[in-house]
């Protein structure tokens, strides 16, 4: 059985305890549709939220395994809300995508604390094989 829990910022019930959470972090409704069938596809509950406010307080009342997160938010920067991550968490991994790569480069994001780096659209197999390896990586 597949277990997903889909919750929006203003949504304050904790994520499902099964498997690994993702807090996905997007303005836009349909990459968060498209992200909820992802994971439960991989079997992992995914929270979300369209604001960096709203995802400091998932993080706050979710136990995280990995976050997914947007460069260009409504309000605050991606690259901040990164900065903000890494420095209450800091060995939680990070994804960060991009429809706009002329914002900012791979090695800047990286340099900044993120583990993977991809431009929208997304190579699904790349992206597939980033996630797996930042939620299982501490697993032998």
């Amino acid at each position: 059985c597949c277990l997903i829990s889909y919750l929006r910022e203003e949504e304050k019930r904790p994520a499902m305890q099964y498997g690994k959470t993702v807090l996905v972090v997007d303005d836009d409704p349909n990459i968060l549709s498209a992200f909820e069938e992802f994971f439960r596809k991989e079997e992992c509950c995914m929270i979300a939220s369209s604001s960096t406010e709203g995802a400091m307080e998932l993080l706050k009342q979710n136990s995280v395994d990995l976050i997914i997160t947007d460069i260009r938010l409504k309000g605050q920067s991606g690259v901040t809300f990164l900065l903000e991550v890494k420095r209450v968490r800091r060995v939680l991994p990070i994804i960060v995508m991009t429809g706009y790569p002329e914002v900012i480069s791979e090695s800047e994001v990286k340099q900044y604390g993120a583990d993977y780096f991809f431009q929208k659209p997304l190579n699904l197999e790349k992206f597939r094989d980033a996630v797996r390896k930042c939620l299982y990586r501490n697993i032998r």
